[in-house]
């Protein structure tokens, strides 16, 4: 009688544990499968991680399109520093232009010397601000353009005193 009461305990605790039931597909057993199949728990676990991988790709989204606005951004700031550079190599060849024009005009005429030279250190002075123009990285470039315009008014002026100096 000892081995049946001990083989009923024994089918007893096996019929209980595999009644125990987990959540967890992968470390339940037939019933816990069964159960989180009538109770929608695998349904639940279905929606919880579809709305986590949809998160993420928010979040993914999000950052890609993050990237791309940083992209265009920096091809802007680009484009305005090449733009600003072609703009300081043409203010350049000006002055070589007008360096020579008035090289030629000192050849010319060796009276206008004492002209010649104030007009040399007035092109010096402006070669000098412009240079520092240009080399300025801490200047934003709105107060950068304000001071080329500025520069280049002043270059307009000392071209028409050249333009005068050659003509006499």
């Amino acid at each position: 009688m000892t081995i049946v009461r001990l083989l009923a305990v024994l089918g007893l605790t096996t019929t209980l544990a595999a009644c125990a039931t987990n959540d967890d597909p992968a470390k339940g057993g037939f019933f816990s499968g069964m159960k989180n199949l009538s109770d929608g728990t695998y349904d639940k676990r279905v929606n919880e991680r579809q709305k986590t991988l949809e998160n993420e790709q928010d979040v993914n989204l999000q950052q890609t399109r993050s990237l791309e606005r940083a992209n265009a951004q920096s091809a802007d700031v680009k484009a305005e520093r090449d733009a600003a550079e072609a703009r300081y190599a043409s203010f350049q060849r000006e002055l070589t232009t007008m360096r020579s024009r008035l090289a030629a005009a000192e050849k010319a005429n060796a009276k206008k010397k004492a002209e010649v030279a104030a007009l040399n250190q007035q092109i010096d002075g402006l070669q000098a601000k412009t240079n520092m123009v240009e080399q300025d990285s801490v200047t934003n470039e709105a107060e950068k353009q304000k001071r080329l315009e500025a520069l280049r008014r002043e270059r307009e002026a000392l071209n028409r005193e050249v333009d005068l100096l050659i003509r006499r």
